[in-house]
């Protein structure tokens, strides 16, 4: 089947980071998603897929295989988290003196994310459902002959939405949830699943 002629060759770029709560209903399965927080200082994400290869041999031969996919999981990199992203999906709390206090074995909720990449074409923007994020990591180093930035990152755990098995949903420019998927994003739903 040929590529279409409006669709990216290639992807490049990392922008427009929004990361939101998500919660699923342990009875009916609905899916609540909170409102999207912008995220300034994207820098890049490297989800990896995870999976397990199952192999049955009989008759002297790979009689039966098959692949399971699993969690994605990757790093996502920004210039610095805010405050009011460490507060809202980290647990951490502010004191009454302004600082920002980490706090041990904080609950944390279940997050969507959500970001625009460039492409030969044009912009295409992704959201990933039912994530669990891990903890900030970052370096700092003396100043040198230069100014080095030092980055933050934060390990990310994709595993999708239980019921429908959606992981992520990518959208090019073209599309009609492209333009709200930033304002408005859409809680998972399969074609032709019922409300």
């Amino acid at each position: 089947m040929a590529r279409r002629e409006q669709e990216n060759k290639v992807l490049f770029g990392f922008s427009d980071l929004y990361i939101g709560t998500y919660s699923v209903n342990d009875e009916t399965g609905e899916v609540t998603m909170g409102q999207p927080y912008h995220q300034t200082g994207a820098v890049g994400f490297s989800p990896e897929g995870q999976g397990n290869n199952y192999t049955f041999h009989a008759d002297n031969v790979s009689y039966f295989s098959n692949y399971t996919t699993g969690n994605y999981e990757g790093d996502l990199v920004v210039a610095r988290f805010d405050d009011e992203f460490r507060k809202l999906f980290l647990g951490d709390i502010e004191l009454e003196d302004g600082g920002i206090a980490e706090i041990k074995n904080a609950v944390k909720p279940n997050i969507y994310m959500m970001y625009e990449v460039m492409g030969d074409k044009g912009p295409e923007r992704v959201i990933w459902y039912n994530g669990t994020l891990g903890f900030i990591n970052k370096e700092t180093a003396t100043i040198e002959d230069e100014v080095e930035v030092q980055t933050e990152t934060i390990a990310v755990s994709l595993s999708g939405d239980n019921k429908t098995g959606m992981t992520k949903v990518t959208y090019g420019k073209d599309k009609d949830g492209f333009a709200t998927l930033f304002k408005n994003p859409p809680a998972p739903k399969l074609p032709g699943a019922s409300e």
